[in-house]
């Protein structure tokens, strides 16, 4: 039953034990429940979140007809009802659930959590989902992913791989009211241990894979409350998929099976023939890949659009719950002949072959391990340069685990920027170079991202080996974050473009010149 006045809401409050002192008139009408004073409407509830909340930011609020304010702190400089709360990160999913009435009971919630490959499977699933309901000649499917997002009514880039639990439940609220069946998320280890996810049930949720990543004092102290954080997906889940070639297999398994809202679960390999879907004979091709999917009922050909054995394994799970959901093969293999994920694995290469770019996310340990076994699977005569950063304010481990990776796999390492934030990017890659060198490696450091792939690429052209230059950690992505503020950035796979044209017309031009000698 949904909760739109204070006195419904306070009551909600009181049974959890989370109310230290109200002064409320219970009977005011909530019209919006927001934290951010520039979108704040008449009638809102306006929650004061952070630690470092600043009373400016309630006043805003009052003076756009903000009618009542919840925090963990009072203001009394602000005169305006309030409820003072013992944990606001709690409260939050609690109230909006009830403020929107549990509005993902309307569609089918499909999470996805793992250290990586949650996009591209995302997409993968979103592709085989829209297939089916354009068949049916129904509404496409809704989703939130790192990059953007579509709900049904609003739709743009993302600004969390999970929104916070107030945008995050009126997105739910927008794909009811525009009819979704099907809506695919995301699901961080940030949402799982702030609790942005609270409340929700996942019909579905998968768990791709696990390794050392976000370790920082501003995410996670360790990699066990890291772990422990994605683990508790299976606490609101239905359904879990897991893939059983992931780390620390057998405490993934556990989870899902001890947690008593679990009702099934489906498993996914590369390499393990008990698995309820598995994956054999898998075959590069120009374009794409093909492997053979065995399943319950037998087996299937498939053929994909993108390279990389690790997106057979995410395609294995985007298959498993389309499978769940009754999709045919027919669309399923539809689906994945066509989709394409920019930024992931995306190949680019000049006229005469010598040399080839890969863009992709790559950005942590696992990533970077995989980027590499992919790539040399594809072009395994080849020297590799690689251009790569390491972000600011966060995943600091990341800053000893990339060099290590590139000086065992790469030929030549070039570090540079990569979303520095209010960091020094002179000494994020003074330390990413301390770690190339104590791994055995040698690296150069070219501080402008630009700069430092056009020397890749130079070299890569003067090489008599053909090369592959891969531009790791930014993807698709055409921002640059700097001092808390996203800087535009025309984009790796734009530089790498350019970069094979420059050097496809110093190839005609020298052999124009050659043949007029």
């Amino acid at each position: 039953m949904k909760a739109n006045k204070l006195d419904s809401l306070a009551e909600l409050l009181a049974k959890a034990n989370e109310i230290v002192d109200m002064n409320w008139p219970g009977d005011l009408e909530v019209k919006q429940l927001s934290y951010d004073s520039r979108e704040v409407e008449p009638g809102c509830l306006f929650f004061c979140k952070g630690a470092q909340f600043d009373p400016k930011f309630l006043d805003q609020a009052k003076a756009k007809g903000a009618i009542a304010y919840l925090g963990e702190a009072i203001y009394p400089q602000v005169d305006l009802p309030y409820c003072q709360v013992r944990d606001i990160r709690r409260v939050m999913p609690l109230l909006a659930d009830a403020f929107y009435d549990s509005p993902y009971r309307a569609f089918e919630l499909i999470g996805i959590t793992g250290t990586k490959g949650k996009t591209t499977t995302t997409a993968y699933l979103h592709a085989m989902l829209d297939a089916y309901q354009e068949e049916k000649g129904q509404a496409p499917t809704a989703f939130l992913s790192s990059n953007r997002f579509d709900d049904g009514i609003d739709s743009g880039a993302s600004q969390l791989t999970t929104p916070e639990s107030l945008p995050l439940f009126r997105h739910f609220d927008h794909a009811r009211q525009s009819q979704r069946a099907f809506m695919t998320m995301e699901v961080s280890s940030q949402a799982l241990k702030y609790r942005r996810v609270d409340q929700v049930v996942f019909d579905v949720a998968a768990f791709l894979n696990i390794s050392r990543d976000h370790i920082s004092p501003n995410e996670h102290p360790t990699f066990e409350d890291y772990f422990q954080s994605k683990l508790k997906i299976f606490d609101q889940a239905k359904c879990a998929v897991l893939v059983k070639d992931s780390d620390h297999y057998d405490r993934i398994l556990k989870a899902a099976q001890d947690s008593p809202s679990v009702e099934s679960i489906i498993t996914v390999s590369l390499t393990d023939t008990s698995a309820d879907y598995y994956a054999t004979a898998i075959k590069a091709q120009a374009g794409g890949q093909t492997f053979t999917l065995h399943d319950p009922e037998g087996q299937q050909e498939m053929t994909m659009s993108m390279q990389g054995s690790f997106n057979v394994e995410n395609a294995l799970v985007a298959i498993a719950i389309a499978r769940h959901y009754g999709l045919s093969y027919r669309l399923i293999n539809q689906a994945l002949a066509q989709i394409k994920a920019p930024g992931r694995m995306e190949v680019f290469h000049s006229a005469d072959g010598h040399v080839k770019a890969i863009v992709d996310f790559a950005h942590n340990l696992l990533s970077f391990e995989q980027l590499f076994h992919a790539s040399k699977q594809m072009f395994p005569k080849h020297r590799y340069r690689i251009v790569f950063g390491a972000p600011g304010n966060r995943g600091i481990g990341r800053r000893e685990d990339l060099p290590q990776v590139a000086a065992k796999e790469a030929d030549a390492i070039y570090l540079t920027m990569d979303d520095p934030d209010t960091e020094s990017v002179e000494a994020i890659c003074q330390t990413l170079y301390q770690h190339v060198v104590e791994a055995g490696g040698q690296a150069r450091v070219i501080l402008d991202r630009p700069q430092a792939i056009h020397q890749a690429f130079v070299e890569a052209g003067a090489d008599q080996v053909a090369n592959v230059v891969l531009l790791a950690g930014k993807g698709d992505e055409c921002f640059m974050k700097v001092n808390g503020k996203k800087e535009d950035y025309l984009g790796d796979v734009h530089y790498a473009q350019a970069e094979l044209e420059a050097y496809d017309q110093a190839q005609l031009t020298s052999k124009s010149e050659k043949e007029e000698d």
